[in-house]
């Protein structure tokens, strides 16, 4: 069969692969077959497609009808929680089927037997890596393929050098991934860190924000200490957008290092690497850019003055028992991305797929992505203004333009900002979920809780929490979430915004 470039709905990957299965449980196996020699083989796909063509005019919501038909999500539910998961393309999903069903059939000679049978789309993990760091604003050998942000949370944090006085400036937004290993370091190495209480009502400039920074770096520091500035770029507790680039060239002027947890950056926004001027920049694969569980892409810098010290993180390979100390031991200049690729058996399947996925974004426009995605948030967000007010926003002034995001936290209810009522709007909004989950169609949204300050002892702030993502998301859907969203408001009884 010749590789062909289709447009697919949603019946159409059906048809391609003869209502066999993807990884034995998508669509559902056919009966297995004999084979010469006794062994059974089941009819499974084993052509990969290249992405689907979109022919609409660009910008169009006949294109972003297309778009959307090159996922499997089905007219009888709105997915509107890409903040946790996102939906995997047809053609990735195909993809991956392909990729393990030849790695199953010849473990040993798979890659390079694919790479014959389909030399333009059976890429080498190196030029994935190469074509997502041009996507990026990369050069090649910064890329490396990860499992997601926890993981490469975790490889930042094993592959620096800590000492005790050394010291890591934080927010009180960030994700476990990042917060754990920052505890960890504190509490068992003696690093120090320093949280900065974010306010729940997000109304401060940017200015003022850097203002908080800048305090705390510009404390002294033990001789020969490090620091570094690690937070998220867009949290996941209420869609605000940080002020990245300000950040890193802050940071920069102090001697400081800097990590960006960009879980929802990859697939949302066009990250540009080399002008935002981080360090390290970890994301997911798994959410807004679609790849499938399981993936994800970490930038780490590589060029350039004053790079940070890092081992790459990966234990296996930083050196043996028998050289004191390892020839890779305070080496950063021969670190490469193959060194923290190979953490044990690589799962090259799903990273290839999830590679197949970004390959469709780049095709589609990552900055007409962007626009979409923001569009429709605005549009729900102007929807929520006109009934409950801005102040049921948890991003209040939206601060400026160009950090808007794809996602919307909301709390319509009096008393949102009262710590005594936090239980009941918590539980009032909770019991709603699963009743929108439930209707016709169904709709997919979750809650969001955070503390107020660094000083509170548990979280005491709650909200919906809404993702509308540009490449199955439409207006239409928004309509439907708002009005349902706004009938279990009016259910609950409890006293609304005005």
């Amino acid at each position: 069969m010749s590789n062909k470039t289709l447009e697919l709905g949603r019946r159409d990957l059906i048809k391609i692969i003869g209502g066999g299965a993807l990884a034995t449980g998508l669509i559902g196996a056919r009966q297995a077959r004999a084979a010469p020699g006794g062994r059974y083989h089941q009819e499974l796909p084993d052509q990969l497609m290249a992405p689907p063509a979109i022919t609409a005019m660009r910008g169009s919501e006949g294109f972003w009808n297309q778009v959307r038909k090159a996922f499997p999500l089905s007219d009888e539910y709105i997915h509107m929680n890409t903040g946790t998961t996102g939906s995997q393309p047809f053609f990735s999903l195909n993809n991956l089927a392909v990729y393990d069903l030849w790695k199953s059939r010849d473990p040993r000679d798979w890659s390079a037997n694919m790479a014959a049978a389909f030399p333009t789309l059976a890429l080498s993990l190196t030029a994935r890596q190469n074509a997502i760091a041009a996507m990026y604003d990369a050069s090649p050998g910064e890329i490396i393929l990860s499992y997601n942000p926890t993981d490469a949370c975790n490889l930042f944090m094993a592959g620096t050098p800590w000492k005790p006085g050394d010291r890591i400036i934080t927010t009180t937004f960030e994700h476990p991934a990042l917060a754990g290993p920052l505890a960890w370091v504190r509490d068992y190495i003696g690093v120090e860190v320093v949280v900065i209480s974010l306010p729940s009502n997000w109304t401060i400039s940017v200015a003022e924000l850097l203002s908080w920074f800048e305090a705390e770096l510009a404390k002294p520091l033990p001789a020969g200490a490090k620091q570094y500035l690690a937070t998220c770029e867009i949290f996941y507790k209420n869609g605000v957008r940080m002020p990245v680039k300000a950040l890193c060239a802050l940071a920069r002027s102090y001697g400081a290092y800097t990590f960006i947890d960009n879980a929802h950056g990859w697939g949302m926004i066009p990250v540009k690497c080399h002008d935002y001027g981080a360090d390290f920049i970890a994301g997911a694969g798994h959410k807004w850019l679609c790849g499938g569980p399981g993936t994800g892409i970490f930038y780490v810098r590589n060029s350039g003055p004053n790079l940070p010290p890092w081992n790459g993180g990966n234990w296996a390979g930083y050196g043996n028992l028998f050289t004191i100390p390892s020839v890779r031991y305070n080496r950063r200049d021969n670190w490469t991305p193959s060194g923290t690729n190979g953490r044990g058996e690589t799962n090259t399947p799903a990273l290839y797929a999830m590679s197949d996925a970004a390959s469709f974004f780049g095709q589609v426009g990552l900055p007409d992505i962007y626009q979409r995605g923001v569009a429709l948030a605005q549009y729900l967000q102007q929807k929520i203004i006109n009934r409950w007010g801005l102040g049921s926003l948890a991003l209040q002034n939206l601060m400026e333009p160009e950090y808007r995001t794809f996602l919307t936290a909301v709390n319509p209810f009096q008393g949102k900002d009262d710590p005594t009522r936090y239980v009941a709007l918590r539980d009032a909004i909770n019991a709603s979920l699963p009743r929108l989950a439930a209707g016709t169609p169904k709709i997919y949204i979750r809650s969001i809780t955070w503390r107020d300050s660094k000083f509170s002892t548990a979280d005491d702030r709650v909200a919906f929490r809404i993702s509308t993502h540009a490449m199955y998301n439409n207006y239409d859907e928004v309509d439907e979430l708002f009005r349902r969203l706004v009938a279990e408001v009016d259910a609950s009884g409890l006293p609304q915004l005005p």
